[in-house]
């Protein structure tokens, strides 16, 4: 029997192995306010007590992920890599600095004659490091990247399913948990494919307006290996975080 490591929903435990088998990769993908970030964070602390745990996020502040969890209850002593505060210093920060100078009428020949010379120091290719990042990863440990919209949007398509290879293949290999959030719906046939086809599990959010209120269900779509896994629950969000009935 597989080992296994719980996802933090006792329910959606069930419905699996019991829990996720070790080396595997999960896509948890839903439109926005399904809660893909918050299942990410409620993922990520079940995991803190026995494995080294790594959060990817693009998109918020530290500070924002550990009080969220906080809030719902969950441990929150665990790695954070802000790639989006890393995107903002080295690229956009940059932007606006240029952008500044060009409106108080600053040429780039003064710019340059300001720095001693020296060009714009190069951008980091954020994808690169990701990769990097996650192969440095020993186990036991669980990864959580939220989201790979933000690699989507500035890297080549092709770019960004190899490197989610390479994670999936560090993640096998080393026996760890990688779970990884996007947007459903937005990408073309060929990119979504490709994403779903290196992943070993999908879980959907859908969220339905039915009258004057929202249905809010959990579509297991791969459970790879194991189609009879997959399934229709539905869910709610509490101040416990996200339940499956």
């Amino acid at each position: 029997m597989a080992k296994v490591v719980s996802t933090g929903i006792a329910a959606l435990d069930k419905a699996l192995m019991n829990g996720v088998p070790k080396g595997s990769t999960v896509l948890v993908t839903g439109p926005p306010g399904s809660g893909t970030e918050l299942l990410a964070k409620q993922f990520a602390g079940a995991g803190v007590r026995d494995e080294n745990v790594a959060y990817f996020t693009t998109t918020e502040r530290d500070e924002d992920v550990t009080s969220t969890m906080e809030d719902f209850g969950w441990n929150a002593d665990l790695e954070i890599v802000n790639i989006g505060n890393l995107y903002y210093e080295s690229v956009l920060a940059r932007k606006l600095q240029v952008s500044r100078y060009r409106q108080e009428g600053i040429s780039v020949k003064d710019l340059r004659a300001e720095s001693g010379g020296k060009g714009p120091a190069q951008n980091v290719n954020f994808l690169t490091s990701l990769t990097y990042e996650v192969s440095k990863r020993k186990p036991p440990f669980r990864v959580v990247v939220d989201s790979l919209d933000f690699f989507l949007e500035y890297y080549a398509h092709a770019d960004v399913l190899s490197a989610l290879r390479t994670i999936k293949a560090h993640t096998q290999h080393e026996e760890g948990v990688a779970l990884l959030t996007m947007l459903s719906n937005v990408y073309d046939t060929r990119t979504q494919s490709g994403v779903e086809e290196i992943v070993d599990t999908i879980v959907e959010l859908e969220r339905v307006r039915q009258e004057n209120e929202f249905r809010r269900y959990l579509v297991l779509r791969k459970v790879r290996n194991h189609p009879e896994k997959t399934g229709l629950y539905a869910y709610t969000i509490t101040d416990k975080g996200i339940t499956v009935t």
